[in-house]
């Protein structure tokens, strides 16, 4: 068994009083931590759906990750910045 190694690997807590997030602000949303985050999300979005979001669990050894991001420099007046997406990636093939 492999180790969680960020607070999104970890099972929600029960104990204790759900934390609710600040809605003024992305820096309030996330004051609690990703996890408190997304157990906000949630909590919205079954009620609306009518039912309990999938699970999935996804573990993974030895990962490696390489991805070719592009690089805007600002000083040029003809370039765009986008950010790196598929549908940018694939706007520009």
């Amino acid at each position: 068994m492999i180790a969680p190694t960020t607070t999104i690997d970890m099972p929600p807590t029960t104990a204790g009083p759900k934390l609710q997030p600040g809605l003024e602000s992305g820096h309030a949303l996330m004051q609690h931590g990703e996890a408190a985050f997304y157990d906000f999300v949630a909590q919205q979005l079954e009620p609306a759906l009518g039912r309990s979001l999938p699970q999935m669990e996804v573990r993974c050894k030895n990962l490696s990750i390489v991805a070719k991001v592009p690089v805007v420099k600002h000083s040029s007046s003809s370039a765009t910045s986008e950010l790196p997406s598929v549908y940018n990636s694939l706007k520009h093939v």
